[in-house]
Parts: C-alpha cells; sequence; structure tokens
C-alpha cells in the first residue's frame, strides 16, 4: 500500500491505454486496444474494430483517444450512437471508462494500465463515513472523483460495511446534492411489487391498486436511485431497468405513456455479478451498463486500525458513552463478520445495559453476537439487517465446521459441500475463515 501512495501522486487516474471491446451483439468478444490517435468503428471490413450488426453503419462513429482521456464522435450513422442513455453526436468519456451503443450492440471502453491510482485523500471523514486507514481514504478520494461525473456506479462489499453510506456521500458531493436521493432494496421487496416500485403503476392496474403510483425513478428525478442488492432483481425485470439506463425513460404498470427522467443510478451487490452474469443468472449486458466505474468497500477486519475513530462516531452520532481503551483492545480482537452493522449493534447493546461514563464490552458480549441468545436481539432489527446478520451468521459456522472435517483442505470441503472451490476460498476470505489454499 505504502508504494500506491508513493507513485499515485504521480499518475493520478492516469489511463496509458485503452480496449475497446463489443460487450453483446452479434460481435461480441472483439475488441481493439489503442493507446492514442483515431479508432473508427463500423460494419465496414475497413473499420478498425468491426462491429458485424446489422444496424450498424458502415462508417458508424471514431474514439478520439488520448493517454488520459477518450472522445467518441457519431460520423452520420443512420440509426445513432447512444451513449448515457441518450443520443449523441459526440461525447467526452469518464476517465473511468463506460459503454455506448450502436445499433443493438454494446461497446464498452475499458482504461487499462494505471487504473484509478488515485492518492489516498488527506480526509478523515467522507459524507457520514469516518475512517483512517489508508484503505478507506483511497475509497474517500475515488468517491470524491467519481461525484464528479455522471458514470453509473456498482458498489461491491460485504454486508453491513456501509454501501449504502457510500452511494449516499457520491450523491451528496456531486452536483446532484440538493435533489432527491432515493433508495429501493431490491432483496426485500416482494417479486410482483418491484416492477411497480421502481416504474410506479396506474390507478387499477391491478389488485390493490387504488391510486396512482409514482415510483423510484420518478421520485428521484433529477437526482439519484440507490439500487441495493440489485442482484436479486428478478431476470425478467432486468430488460426494463436496461431500457431505463439506456433511454431515460420508463412506463410504469398500466400507463400508456413513457416518462422521459434524468437519473442518475448507483447499485450494489453482496455477490458477485460477473460470476452471475457469466452462470447466466444476471444478464451481462446489464452488468456491463451497470459497472462503468466499480468500487469496493474494505470490511472491518480489514481496516481495524479505524476501531477508535468509528466508535467514537457511532457513540456520538446515538448519544451513547465512549468506550474505554481496555474494551477497544477486545474489540480489535473480533472477526465480525457482520462488518459496521455488527458493531453499532454490540454498541447499541452495551450501551442498553450501561449507565456508567464509558461503555464496557466483555468477551461475553461479543460471543453472544454468534450465538443463539443473540436471536432475540437479532429479531427486533429491521427485516434486511437481521436477515443479513443471520446469513452471514450461518456461512461463517457453516465453513468454519465444514472445513474442520475437512482437515482445512479446501478441495476436499468443495466436494462434500458440491460448490466450486473457488467459491470455498472467496467465501472464506470474505468470513475471516482459514483455509488451505
Amino acid at each position: 500500500m505504502a508504494d500506491l501512495t508513493r507513485t499515485a501522486t504521480l499518475h493520478v487516474w492516469r489511463v496509458r491505454r485503452w480496449r475497446i471491446e463489443v460487450i453483446s451483439g452479434p460481435s461480441r468478444g472483439r475488441s481493439f486496444v489503442a493507446t492514442d490517435g483515431v479508432v473508427r468503428i463500423g460494419s465496414s471490413e475497413r473499420a478498425d474494430l468491426v462491429v458485424a450488426d446489422p444496424l450498424v453503419s458502415r462508417e458508424h462513429l471514431t474514439a478520439e483517444l488520448e493517454p488520459g482521456s477518450a472522445r467518441i464522435r457519431d460520423v452520420g450513422s443512420k440509426n445513432g450512437t447512444y451513449f448515457g442513455g441518450a443520443r449523441v453526436d459526440a461525447a467526452q468519456l469518464p476517465v473511468t471508462g463506460g459503454v455506448v451503443r450502436i445499433g443493438t450492440s454494446e461497446l464498452g471502453f475499458f482504461p487499462l494500465d494505471d487504473t484509478l491510482p488515485l492518492a489516498p485523500s488527506s480526509s478523515t471523514r467522507c459524507g457520514r463515513l469516518v475512517g483512517e486507514s489508508e484503505a478507506m481514504r483511497l475509497l474517500f478520494a475515488q468517491i470524491t472523483r467519481v461525484a464528479e461525473s455522471t458514470a453509473t456506479v456498482l458498489i461491491h462489499g460485504e454486508t453491513g460495511t456501509g454501501k449504502e453510506l457510500v452511494a449516499e456521500a457520491i450523491h451528496e458531493l456531486g452536483p446532484r446534492g440538493p435533489r432527491p436521493f432515493v433508495v429501493v432494496d431490491c432483496g426485500a421487496i416482494p417479486r410482483d411489487l418491484i416492477e411497480s416500485e421502481l416504474f410506479g403503476h396506474a390507478r387499477g392496474a391491478f389488485t390493490g391498486a387504488v391510486a396512482d403510483f409514482s415510483g423510484a425513478f420518478e421520485r428521484a428525478d433529477g437526482g439519484t436511485l440507490f439500487l441495493d442488492e440489485i442482484g436479486e432483481l428478478p431476470i425478467d425485470l432486468q430488460p426494463k431497468l436496461l431500457r431505463a439506463l439506456e433511454t431515460g425513460q420508463i412506463r410504469g404498470v398500466g400507463r400508456e405513456r413513457a416518462r422521459q427522467v434524468d437519473v442518475r443510478v448507483i447499485a450494489a451487490s453482496l455477490r458477485n455479478l460477473r460470476t452471475a452474469a457469466e452462470e447466466q443468472a444476471f444478464r451481462h449486458d446489464l452488468y456491463y451498463r451497470l459497472a462503468v466505474v466499480e468500487l469496493t468497500v474494505p470490511p472491518l477486519r480489514a481496516r481495524l486500525g479505524d476501531l477508535p475513530s468509528l466508535t467514537a462516531e457511532l457513540c456520538r452520532v446515538a448519544g451513547w458513552s465512549p468506550v474505554d481503551a481496555e474494551s477497544l483492545a477486545r474489540l480489535a480482537r473480533a472477526a465480525w463478520p457482520g462488518n459496521v452493522r455488527q458493531l453499532r449493534n454490540v454498541l447499541a447493546r452495551a450501551a442498553s445495559l450501561s449507565r456508567g461514563p464509558v461503555l464496557r464490552i466483555g468477551d461475553e458480549d461479543l460471543a453472544d453476537q454468534g450465538a443463539a441468545s443473540a436471536d432475540a436481539i437479532v429479531m427486533a432489527l429491521p427485516y434486511k439487517e437481521a436477515k443479513e446478520l443471520m446469513v452471514a451468521r450461518f456461512t461463517r459456522d457453516y465453513l468454519e465446521q465444514l472445513l474442520a472435517r475437512n482437515g482445512g483442505n479446501v478441495s476436499a470441503a468443495a466436494r462434500e459441500a458440491g460448490i466450486d472451490r473457488s467459491w470455498i476460498i472467496a467465501l472464506a476470505r470474505r468470513h475471516g475463515v482459514r483455509a488451505r489454499e
């Protein structure tokens, strides 16, 4: 990490090469890599990147590439060039890349080499996020830079790491800050209601639709829509979301006319969407449309040095007494499968039982967080938080026992569990379980 800090000041967001790849359509998989100059794209065999799509003109567009920027220009195509959900004659792509649509095909512009070698922020706060560790300050720098653009963002991170706070910070630090910030948890809404929640519905569209309803896209018009747990979105609804991202047009359930909206979309997922797309459990084109910029929130166990400032902030916001030094040392020895959310729950429990000037947390308090005696506390949480903590607890306990039975051997554990060994490795790393890779 020290090397990154030293070199990042010399190469801040420097992109040395670009890869232009056809990520959907008849020519999917074709690509062209260039450092600079003009790249010609079209259906002609003379093009630098040939896109064999019947709706793509022979000379459709050009990409003017430089080491630090990419600019696309439509050269008089019949069916147009689309970027950011709108038809464009020319557009400057963000340094993080983007997805451009021509005909029925999508082109991904991917920066190569020094992608996001950004110096860590000097600030220990970003929105409601706090952290002194290099990992968090690097995330703060990325958030600040991404907030300046209009790119769609996909946030990765374990349960309880604060993905919604990252999305909130991107919104507040950008030009849309004064406008609405709307949150939709795709994993907590019944399957038969999610379309209405996103796009709205007309009165009488279905049983129980007693009045017109404005969906999340309408409520977020001019602002930002945060789609949490996007991986849980039903696959038959994903094409409609993709169209909304492409065109900026939505049509509610039972409505005759579409409506134009201006919404920046930020999504988050606990699942690996790239893997899900490869397994056809998530649309490949939607994944690329969402993952124009990808950010990862580090788990709490990877930034235990942030515990003093993090606990101080949680206590300050909630009005609790501060945590004593001995308890802080004890907190630093915990595994934290539920991350910051679990830490907050531990502090809340201690605060409810303490009447002194400081919060004291014993080993039994931390042990209870993973034991059956804590079930009543978990069940008193909101549905989403309770579900995530229970799943995290089950996964960790299952992995520990599975690997113990197999002497820590990942391959043997994978055979017993009936899943790929790569999933065992990924889950073990995520939940802090030791395994012999």
